[in-house]
């Protein structure tokens, strides 16, 4: 498995790099941000990857950031949406867009997408809000020693808005503007569920 390249630029162009990694040049075909991100041709550049293999090809697919990788994975994994389909909603609405219409079953977005119909965008949504729900709200994968504090807090404020009357949706949306805007707000379950009450209120 390929999982990262550094290479000398050869050549790009939005959605293609090719890097030169000590004389052999690979092919990546990458997210636009990860071709923003690129410096000129000449400079090197570093880029996590993804190898994807069929029966007649073997692909390289390239991003920035470690996120956007794992976001492919997610996106890749629902049924219909292969990698050059998945590159190109990743491209045209980005991670934290495509995040959140999932989490908030936004399907006009997401059928505003290229390559996404009314079916795939509701494959989506069924497929990965809950996984994406749990991530923003819990903090996402085992809690371990140095964040289950934080993690705690948030499962046990989202209890408390919903104890308060306030709908599911509602209350873990509000936990996510208050992580998102205010993180000083989430070290303990008070503090995040009073700023999570103001946000709440204007839901």
């Amino acid at each position: 498995m390929i999982s990262l390249l550094r290479g000398v630029i050869r050549f790009k162009a939005p959605y293609q790099l090719v890097l030169d990694v000590g004389g052999t040049g690979y092919e990546v075909l990458c997210t636009l941000e990860t071709y923003e991100r690129a410096p000129a041709i000449g400079k090197e550049y570093e880029v996590l990857t993804r190898l994807i293999v069929r029966e007649d090809s073997l692909t390289l697919f390239g991003f920035s950031r470690m996120d956007e990788r794992a976001l492919f994975d997610q996106i890749t994994s629902v049924s219909g949406i292969g990698p050059k389909t998945g590159l190109s909603i990743l491209s045209s609405i980005g991670s934290d867009q495509l995040r959140e219409a999932i989490r908030s079953s936004d399907i006009p977005a997401l059928i505003g997408v290229p390559g996404v119909g009314r079916k795939t965008a509701e494959r989506m949504i069924v497929e990965l809000r809950d996984k994406f729900l749990k991530e923003e709200t819990l903090g996402g994968g085992p809690v371990t020693s140095v964040d289950g504090g934080k993690s705690q807090s948030r499962a046990d404020a989202l209890q408390a808005l919903i104890a308060l009357g306030y709908a599911r949706p509602v209350a873990e949306k509000a936990i996510r503007m208050v992580v998102r805007d205010d993180p000083a707000s989430s070290a303990n379950t008070e503090s995040l569920v009073r700023a999570a009450l103001k946000h709440a209120v204007t839901s």
